[in-house]
C-alpha cells in the first residue's frame, strides 16, 4: 500500500505557493512590526514594537522546521522600510548584522521635511508651555536631524545598506508628515500677531525641498557605490529643488545613474508653477535620458491642477527607447503633434499608454491622437485617458471655479504592496502627504476595470470612424472616455501582435481597460 503523502513531500515551489496564499496580499514591511495601544499615562494612542517571535503567519510558518525557515526567510526580508532617523538607521544596522540584507528587493526611504531656519529654539520653548509632550517630540526630531546631517551618518549608512542589498530591484522615496507636524504648524499659525511677527522674523519652516534634495543626492551616491543594477525608482512627490541639484552633478555621474534604471516613476510637487524650473532642467533630462537606454517604464507627472506649460521634447529630447513598454504622462499642456511624434517613435514596442490631466493646445484634436493609437501602435494592450481635455476648456473652468492646488498622482490611486496607510507600521503614526500613494510601480496598481463587450457592441465600436467619436475640439465629455478607450483597442493590430491574452493575434479581444 502506498504511503500517504505529507506536506513535507511537496516541492519547495509548491510550499512557496501555499505560503503566498496564507499571507495577506499586502504583507507587512519586515523590518519591524507595530501594534496600536493606549498609553495609560497620557491616554494617547501610540505604536509599540511586537516582541520577537510568533508575531505573524509568516513567522509561525518559519518556526515549523528548518526547511520552512529556509523557504520563508527570503519572503520575510524582501522589503525594508528605512526612516531618516536614528531608529531607522539602527534597524538597518540590525538587518546588516543579521546578514539578511541580501534578501531585500525593495527599499522604501521615508523622509520628513527638514526643520529649516535658526529660530526653532524659542518656538519650541513657547510650545512646551502649551503641550510639553508635543514640544519634546519636535526637540528630539530636530536634534536627530542636526546630528545625522552634520556627521553625514545618513550617507554612510545608505552606502553600507546599498552595498549589502545585492538583490535590490526597487527604490522608493516617500515624504512623511504626521499629526505632530500638523499640530506644530497650527500652533505657529494660531499665535497672536505679536508672537507671529517674532516667529516670522526667524524664518523657520518645514522644508521638503532640502530634505528631498539630500535624500535624492545620497541615494544616488549610495547606488553608484553599490553593485545594484536594473533598479526601479519611484518618487511620488519629488521636489524640483532636488532635481536642480543634478545640474551640479558631473555628466559621468548622471550617465552612471541612468544606466542602472529600468523604470522611472516620478511626480514633481510644488505650490508654484514648475514651467520655468523644468525649462532650466531640460539639459539634465537630456543627459540623463540619453544614457538611460534600458528604461522599460516611464512616468513623468506634474500637478494636475497646475499643468506644465512646456514642450514635451524639452524633457524627452527625441530619445527613443527600444525597451520601453509603459509610458505615462500627467499634468501637461501639449500639442497633439507632440504626443503623436512620441508615440510613433515607440509604435513597435509600446504596450501601455497612460494619460492623466493632459490638455491639448489649440489646433490639435484628440481624435487624431486616438487614431494613431488605434492604427499605428503595433503592440498596444492598454490605454488610460483619465481627465484629458483641451486647454481652453480647462482654463475656463479654472477661472470660473478657482484652482485648488491638490495633486493626485496617476500612480497613487490604489495602494500596492508598498503602500502604508495613515498610522500603519510606524511608531509615531506617520502619514504620507495627502494625494501621495503607492507609486506607479508599472504593475496593476491603478484602478483597472475589465469591461466585457458583447460581440455586437464590439463590432459596432470597431466600425466607428474617428469622426464618429464625438470629439468637438472644445472639451472632452467624460462619458465618452470609455468609448474612446474601447475604440482604440478594438482596432486590428498590425502584424497580429496582441500579446497579453486580450486577443488571439487576429485583432479580436473580449475586454478592454479603462
Amino acid at each position: 500500500m502506498d504511503q500517504p503523502r505529507r506536506i513535507q513531500d511537496l516541492a519547495d515551489e509548491l510550499l512557496n505557493e501555499i505560503l503566498a496564499c496564507l499571507l495577506e496580499p499586502g504583507s507587512r514591511p519586515l523590518n519591524g512590526k507595530f501594534y496600536l495601544s493606549k498609553n495609560q499615562s497620557n491616554g494617547h494612542e501610540e505604536y509599540r514594537d511586537f516582541e520577537y517571535g510568533e508575531s505573524s503567519d509568516l513567522d509561525r510558518f518559519r518556526l515549523v522546521c528548518k526547511r520552512f525557515m529556509r523557504i520563508g526567510t527570503p519572503r520575510k526580508f524582501s522589503r525594508f522600510n528605512l526612516r531618516f532617523s536614528e531608529d531607522g538607521f539602527r534597524r538597518l544596522a540590525e538587518l546588516l548584522a543579521m546578514q539578511r540584507a541580501h534578501y531585500v528587493k525593495t527599499v522604501t526611504y521615508l523622509v520628513r521635511p527638514f526643520y529649516q531656519g535658526s529660530g526653532w529654539t524659542p518656538i519650541l520653548q513657547s510650545l512646551s508651555f502649551k503641550d510639553r509632550a508635543l514640544a519634546e517630540v519636535h526637540i528630539q526630531r530636530l536634534r536627530q536631524q542636526t546630528k545625522l546631517v552634520e556627521t553625514n551618518f545618513d550617507l554612510t549608512q545608505l552606502c553600507l545598506g546599498m552595498a549589502a542589498f545585492s538583490a535590490l530591484q526597487e527604490i522608493k522615496l516617500l515624504r512623511l508628515q504626521d499629526e505632530a507636524d500638523e499640530n506644530l504648524l497650527d500652533f505657529i499659525r494660531d499665535q497672536s500677531i505679536r508672537n507671529a511677527e517674532d516667529m516670522n522674523s526667524s524664518t523657520v519652516c518645514f522644508d521638503w525641498g532640502s530634505a528631498c534634495s539630500r535624500a535624492v543626492t545620497n541615494l544616488g551616491i549610495a547606488l553608484l557605490n553599490s553593485q545594484c543594477t536594473a533598479i526601479r525608482f519611484i518618487g511620488p512627490q519629488i521636489s524640483p529643488e532636488a532635481t536642480l541639484q543634478l545640474l551640479r552633478a558631473p555628466s559621468t555621474t548622471l550617465a552612471a545613474m541612468g544606466t542602472r534604471l529600468t523604470s522611472l516613476d516620478i511626480n514633481f510637487h510644488s505650490n508654484t508653477d514648475l514651467t520655468a524650473t523644468m525649462s532650466d532642467l531640460s539639459t539634465v533630462f537630456r543627459r540623463f535620458f540619453l544614457e538611460a537606454k534600458s528604461l522599460v517604464a516611464i512616468h513623468i507627472g506634474f500637478p494636475t491642477k497646475a499643468p506644465l506649460d512646456l514642450d514635451l521634447e524639452s524633457i524627452f529630447h527625441n530619445v527613443r527607447w527600444k525597451t520601453l513598454r509603459t509610458l505615462s504622462l500627467q499634468g501637461w499642456r501639449l500639442h497633439a503633434d507632440e504626443i503623436i511624434s512620441l508615440l510613433r517613435r515607440h509604435r513597435k514596442q509600446l504596450r501601455d499608454f497612460r494619460l492623466c490631466a493632459v490638455y491639448l493646445r489649440p489646433w490639435g484634436l484628440w481624435k487624431n491622437v486616438l487614431n494613431v493609437l488605434r492604427e499605428e501602435m503595433e503592440r498596444l494592450d492598454r490605454v488610460d485617458l483619465r481627465e484629458i481635455d483641451y486647454t481652453d476648456h480647462f482654463d475656463a473652468l479654472s477661472q470660473a471655479n478657482g484652482i485648488e492646488v491638490f495633486d493626485m498622482p496617476i500612480s497613487a490611486a490604489v495602494p500596492s504592496s508598498l503602500s502604508v496607510a495613515a498610522g500603519t507600521d510606524f511608531p509615531d503614526q506617520s502619514i504620507f502627504t495627502p494625494g501621495v500613494g503607492s507609486g506607479f510601480g508599472f504593475s496593476p496598481v491603478m484602478p483597472t476595470r475589465r469591461l466585457p463587450l458583447r460581440p455586437g457592441s464590439l463590432e459596432k465600436i470597431r466600425g466607428l470612424s474617428q469622426d464618429d467619436l464625438g470629439d468637438n475640439g472644445a472639451f472632452v465629455p467624460r462619458e465618452e472616455l470609455q468609448l474612446w478607450s474601447a475604440w482604440v483597442l478594438s482596432g486590428a493590430q498590425r502584424g497580429g501582435q496582441r500579446s497579453n491574452g486580450n486577443g488571439n493575434g487576429n485583432g479580436h479581444f473580449n475586454a478592454y481597460h479603462i
